[in-house]
């Protein structure tokens, strides 16, 4: 990839993350990147499909993270509370492609054709997760659950977090949670998606 393609995207995910997809103009863009209108065409041909390639790089590090874990053949119940601490990390780091993901996505509903490849990029993803919670399951160290939804409320708990983090500024701690520093916070969804695994588990040594 090109160093100017790089400049492109990380302007937009600058912009979209702040102001949002429809605020945000191929000229604005163009202007963060110090590049002219005509590259954001040649390199992505529309504003939606750069919103894809953002999509697409956030999921493929996130991918890319996870297979990491996956290939260290710890145990399936283990390597998906790598997997939780691993997600929570990447996207405290990385908070504006989360909230893109999150938030611009459903904006796209009148182009069907965009909005099924963003569907399938964040799928797989999720995908991962489910894998080895079923693994975990086959393995006999897993309660009864609801697979895809254990993977739902796990990755919206962050994702929901960071979205809407405006909401927990001084003065206005929605639902009592005061705002904390980053590393806090981090720690404080590591203890509680932990803690909601432990529910699901069985004891590994029972």
């Amino acid at each position: 990839m090109s160093e100017k393609k790089f400049a492109i995207l990380d302007a937009a995910e600058e912009l979209i993350a702040v102001n949002g997809y429809r605020s945000t103009t191929t000229r604005m863009i163009a202007e963060e990147a110090g590049v002219n209108v005509a590259m954001l065409s040649y390199y992505f041909g529309s504003k939606e499909q750069l919103l894809k390639e953002l999509i697409d790089r956030h999921s493929a590090n996130v991918k890319q993270l996870l297979e990491q874990i996956t290939g260290q053949q710890h145990h399936a119940v283990t390597t998906f509370r790598k997997f939780l601490f691993a997600f929570v990390d990447y996207s405290f780091e990385n908070p504006k492609p989360v909230i893109i993901a999150i938030r611009e996505i459903g904006l796209l509903n009148q182009r069907p054709d965009i909005l099924k490849d963003l569907q399938k990029t964040m799928l797989e993803v999720h995908g991962m997760f489910m894998g080895v919670l079923v693994e975990a399951k086959k393995s006999g160290h897993l309660r009864n659950i609801d697979i895809e939804l254990s993977v739902l409320t796990f990755s919206s708990t962050v994702e929901s977090y960071l979205v809407n983090l405006f909401m927990f500024e001084d003065g206005f701690p929605f639902l009592g949670i005061e705002k904390a520093s980053k590393e806090a916070m981090k720690k404080r969804l590591k203890n509680h998606l932990s803690s909601l695994f432990d529910q699901m588990t069985k004891d590994l040594n029972g």
